[in-house]
């Protein structure tokens, strides 16, 4: 069940111990995800302390552990809400 009442740093909270879980079981330091991901460790060390980054250096890190498809969802395009939308034109 998705808790409606999460805040930012909930999920920032939750995304520093996903990445620091798939980095572990990978086998991989600090030091070899910031190499496979072009960052540096201090980056990486922050990101899986705080949560706390750009959205390119998550994408960079999401990429090197082989989960960039993770954000196919949140790129997905809305559903239409209109007729004129299903159909492609302009209100």
């Amino acid at each position: 069940m998705i808790d409606l009442f999460l805040t930012p740093q909930d999920l920032q909270h939750t995304l520093a111990q996903r990445v620091r879980a798939l980095r572990k079981r990978q086998g991989w330091t600090q030091q070899e995800l910031a190499e496979r991901s072009g960052l540096g460790v201090a980056t990486v060390a922050r990101l899986e302390r705080s949560g706390q980054a750009q959205f390119s250096t998550i994408l960079q890190v999401s990429s090197a552990l082989g989960r960039l498809e993770d954000f196919q969802d949140l790129l997905a395009a809305p559903d239409p809400s209109s007729m004129a939308e299903l159909l492609g034109e302009r209100e």
